[in-house]
């Protein structure tokens, strides 16, 4: 007892490293040893950690173990859950214990099982009672004796019936699922007690016998079976059984297969209520007849300090336990398949490990998933799990084997358990050290007022616990006493970490690259490690440094971007190591109003009244505007409203359609105060669509009005006005640029990525998916810019699926993908195969937007190569629209030929004439429409460009006919060739040639 007591220093975890400067010591079995602890958890027992690094796999190896030196204080104690078949986790079968006012000092995960069932593997002895036996082709198990001693070895028990005077072998073994005899000697006469399960878990019919065992005449305790020992029983019931039959709580059945040996059936059956069985489990070891306690182990992995040959070689997580020379033991685990904290090891490498931990015997445990490892702190109450499962969470398994005491607290201090006991530190870093008192049976209590000192190695400590380390690689112990009693925390410091990364404090994402506002701030951490392992540091042990074009750091990382548009570079470092983040400082724009609802933030007055324009060429985005009518007769005039301006917000932009009246824009702007100040937006003096902007003045919440000046002289005083997408930035800037969109179609299965070059994200709201023209709904992750969606299930048809994108700024972008037939189509068109426009006519005939001509024969027609006409093209395009042309008929139509119009396209016609699409054409002052003359190219694309929204980039026209674009159609043509909608023949666009049928349903399907 007293060299527990005294053990001073020696308690709290010793943490050796070698820190690139030192050498490090290695293991043959798994690699360079760079990080080892050890914590004293009770009498004779002590946790071990130790972390590898394997060159082979470039990555680490983490071992927990506990080594055990036999005593009376704490001894093995295997458990299982409620029944043998019912698998627990190790923390669960640990509180059961617990609940039993036992101490778990640790735990370890036990032996193998059968998936299917839950039955142990191997041999399981709890409080010297036989629970399971091992089958027949497994040998190998560990015993634990009274005192704590173990040995390993082949129980081989083995276990009789006698029946009628006649001695009959339970082959079948005791609490395993009942199988038929088999040759190889497995199977037949099964032993089950209230142990295995409720029932008995059979299938099929057979013969059960109920058994009561005799209770001991002098004691009154009923016996149980137990190795080198025999129960007599007494006969209740014999069952013809058809399946699983209940198992009455402290009974037994012997049970056997109705298609087993007729002999042994009929001895079963020939039993009557009242006859008397004697039960015997035996082994030819005597030494299993005192084990209180034994696991199976399925494989043995060292003799005689020999590591065993032919072990299973897969890189998995492992449990074993080992005996040592001087009889005290290690129960050991490695962890697995994580990389980044343990890779595994063979079979053979744990033994190898075993063998160099001073284990002259050794038997595996359950690997994989299944291996955990728990021990309970000296200040904590209950056992932990402190291994890291490679499933993720703790798996329930069949047993374990925990080491448990019944010592209470004594209230007399031994020592402190000096925390945090498992650190590893950047050289610079500070670690805050408390030291827990522990009493003489290894609980916490309260301690005295301690010292702090550095006892080995480099760095300092404070009179708090604070310790800071030193600026080289090395080995520390730093040391809490009291006088009498003291304690060790061992600490490595590192003075050249692998790599150093960044996050942000207050999401914790990686930061790779900072896109930031003019003026905005963010705190960013840092964080370095070594051999993958992270090190505890402090952002001012670190060197920040950035380009001063895109702003300043402090020496705690936090990052305050300047003031204008810059990019360069932030450098961290230490050690020796740097990152470099690329920065990117850039204002913003957000939209205050699109004009595309139905603006209810404004309100006329009697100088001023609005209304929302769909005429498209009275739209810059979209597909409406704001068109303002004004009387500034008395001087002024003036559109009341309020779009409020976010906190931040530094300039006002607005698109003005001007009128040429020589009057001046303003608007009234109000600030926090509710005071107001008109802000100049530009002079009246030009026509057409110009991007106007003025700075707003320092905390503007609102724009309160649109305000015309009348210019005096002979200048308007009426006039209309046009303006749309009002949008405030944090710097005065101008976004013609749409959004970056990238589509991808794999099966059902679409996703897209969206970027823009002035917005950081995109809302959802600015996002369409379309399947054929209809919407679909998707998911968005506006951080990251991608989106996702399932598309129904491919078809006989052709279909094809855009997506749409909208920055703050109104520029737009769209991304289009075919998606093809599942298997042969039927050719619905007979003059279509193998003509370039099939696939397109056929998905028009699928949309219902063309039937076809009837042939002679009755077979349909597209007529690919055939001219157009107006009409034709006017009602496909309306119904390629889906209108609703009940809602047009009664449109009264403008053109002098309108009579002219076919019956099957007058309705079509009156919904494009409504809608601003077709205008007509004037011929020596009368306005025509011209239904059947064939329409060009030019005018089809006009038509097809007014159906859209304002807003898509317009690409420069490089065919070589480019210059025979009539100027009313040219900004369409752009539009379209901005998309790819629209790419020419050989170079050439031949804006004034016919447009054909083939060629409309090109031009149809392309704009999907």
């Amino acid at each position: 007892m007293k060299r527990w007591m005294q053990r001073g220093a020696a308690f709290g975890l010793a943490l050796l490293m070698t820190a690139g400067a030192a050498g490090a010591s290695a293991s043959d079995a798994l690699g360079w040893e760079i990080h080892t602890g050890r914590v004293p958890l009770s009498q004779g027992t002590e946790l071990g950690k130790n972390i590898f690094w394997s060159d082979t796999y470039s990555d680490l190896r983490t071992e927990h173990y506990i080594t055990y030196a036999p005593n009376e204080n704490v001894t093995p104690t295997v458990a299982y859950g409620s029944k043998v078949l019912t698998r627990a986790t190790l923390t669960s079968m640990a509180q059961g214990l617990e609940s039993q006012g036992k101490r778990v000092v640790s735990g370890i995960n036990g032996d193998f099982y059968v998936l299917a069932t839950g039955a142990p593997v191997g041999l399981l002895v709890t409080d010297g009672v036989l629970r399971s036996t091992q089958p027949y082709n497994v040998s190998w198990a560990i015993g634990f004796r009274a005192d704590g001693t173990a040995f390993i070895g082949t129980p081989n028990v083995s276990v009789a019936a006698v029946l009628g005077g006649q001695v009959y072998s339970v082959s079948g073994g005791v609490n395993k699922v009942r199988k038929p005899s088999a040759s190889d000697g497995s199977g037949g006469l099964t032993l089950l007690t209230s142990d295995f399960a409720s029932t008995t878990q059979n299938t099929e019919a057979g013969v059960d016998v109920i058994l009561s065992p005799a209770a001991d005449p002098v004691t009154g305790q009923v016996p149980q079976l137990k190795i080198g020992s025999q129960l007599t029983c007494t006969v209740e019931q014999v069952l013809e059984s058809t399946g699983a039959t209940a198992i009455p709580e402290g009974k037994l059945v012997l049970t056997l297969n109705g298609k087993d040996k007729a002999e042994l059936l009929a001895a079963l059956r020939a039993l009557q209520a009242g006859d008397t069985v004697t039960l015997s489990a035996t082994s030819p070891d005597s030494r299993w007849d005192s084990v209180t306690q034994a696991v199976g182990g399925m494989y043995k992995l060292v003799t005689g300090g020999v590591v065993e040959s032919g072990l299973n070689a897969e890189q998995t997580a492992r449990s074993a336990v080992g005996i040592r020379a001087d009889g005290s033991l290690v129960f050991y685990t490695v962890d697995g398949k994580q990389s980044g904290y343990s890779v595994g090891a063979t079979l053979t490498q744990c033994a190898k490990r075993l063998v160099e931990l001073g284990c002259v015997e050794a038997v595996c445990l359950d690997g994989g998933g299944s291996t955990t490892l728990g021990v309970t702190y000296p200040d904590q109450s209950g056992m932990q799990v402190i291994t890291s499962p490679s499933d993720g969470t703790q798996r329930a398994n069949s047993n374990a084997i925990f080491l448990t005491t019944e010592l209470a607290p004594t209230g007399e201090l031994a020592s402190y358990y000096v925390t945090p006991a498992d650190s590893m530190v950047l050289s610079g870093a500070t670690l805050n050290l408390t030291a827990t008192g522990v009493d003489s049976h290894f609980y916490a209590m309260t301690g005295a007022s301690v010292g702090w000192s550095v006892t080995s190695g480099g760095g300092a400590v404070d009179d708090s616990g604070v310790f800071t380390a030193g600026s080289e690689s090395g080995f520390v112990q730093v040391t809490a006493s009291d006088g009498r009693a003291s304690g060790s925390a061992y600490i490595t410091a590192v003075a050249t970490p692998d790599a150093i990364s960044l996050t942000r404090e207050d999401t914790g994402d990686k930061v790779e690259a900072l896109n930031l506002d003019p003026g905005e701030q963010v705190d960013l951490k840092a964080s370095a490690v070594y051999k993958k392992m992270a090190l505890v540091s402090q952002d001012a042990n670190y060197t920040w440094t950035a380009d001063p074009a895109v702003g300043s750091v402090d020496a705690n990382g936090v990052f305050t971007a300047g003031q204008v548009t810059a990019s360069g570079d932030l450098t961290v470092s230490a050690g020796g190591r740097t990152v470099t983040v690329p920065i990117s400082v850039a204002g913003h724009v957000n939209t205050l109003e699109d004009c595309e609802g139905d603006l209810y933030a404004f309100a006329a007055t009697e100088t001023a009244s609005f209304a929302s324009e769909s005429d498209l060429n009275y739209v810059r985005y979209g597909r409406k505007s704001l068109r303002l009518d004004y009387d500034a007769a008395g001087g002024a005039a003036s559109l009341t409203g309020v779009l409020s301006i976010p906190a931040g917000e530094r300039y006002l932009g607005v698109w003005v359609y001007g009128d040429g009246s020589g009057n001046t824009l303003l608007a009234t702007i109000t600030d926090q105060s509710l005071q107001s100040r008109q802000l100049l937006l530009t002079a009246l003096d030009f026509t057409g669509w110009k991007h106007v902007s003025a700075a707003l003045p320092e905390g503007a919440v609102a724009v309160s009005a649109l305000d015309v000046i009348y210019g005096g002289g002979e200048g308007k005083q009426t006039g209309t006005l046009w303006l749309d997408q009002f949008t405030v930035s944090n710097e005065e800037m101008h976004d013609t640029t749409p959004p970056a969109l990238t589509l991808t179609v794999s099966g059902t299965a679409v996703s897209a990525r969206v970027t823009d070059d002035v917005d950081r994200s995109i809302p959802q709201k600015n996002l369409s998916l379309t399947y054929d023209g209809e919407r679909l709904g998707f998911t968005w992750n506006e951080s990251t810019g991608t989106l996702s969606a399932a598309l129904p299930a491919a078809d006989a048809g052709y279909h094809r699926v855009s997506v749409s994108a909208a920055d703050a700024s109104g520029n737009l972008s769209r991304a289009s993908a075919d998606v093809l037939p599942a298997g042969e189509r039927t050719q619905v068109f007979t003059d279509m195969g193998g003509h370039w426009a099939d696939a397109y006519a056929a998905f028009l005939y699928d949309a219902g937007v063309t039937n076809g001509v009837s042939a002679a024969d009755g077979s349909l027609l597209y007529q690919p190569d055939k001219n157009i006409t107006r009409a034709e093209f006017f009602a496909l395009t309306a119904r390629w629209l889906g209108l609703d042309l009940s809602q047009y008929a009664g449109v009264e139509l403008p053109f002098a030929d309108s009579a002219e119009l076919p019956e099957w396209a007058l309705n079509e016609v009156k919904a494009m004439y409504a809608l601003g699409i077709v205008n007509g054409a004037l011929e020596n002052g009368v306005l025509k429409v011209n239904a059947l003359s064939t329409i060009s190219r030019a005018e089809a694309m006009t038509i097809l460009g007014r159906t859209q929204a304002k807003g898509y980039a317009q690409a420069e026209l490089t065919f070589d006919d480019a210059a025979l674009v009539p100027s009313w159609a040219a900004d369409y043509v752009k539009s379209l060739a901005g998309q790819g909608v629209v790419s020419g023949y050989n170079n050439r666009i031949r804006p004034n040639d016919p447009l054909t049928r083939g060629e409309v349903a090109k031009l149809l399907y392309s704009m999907r």
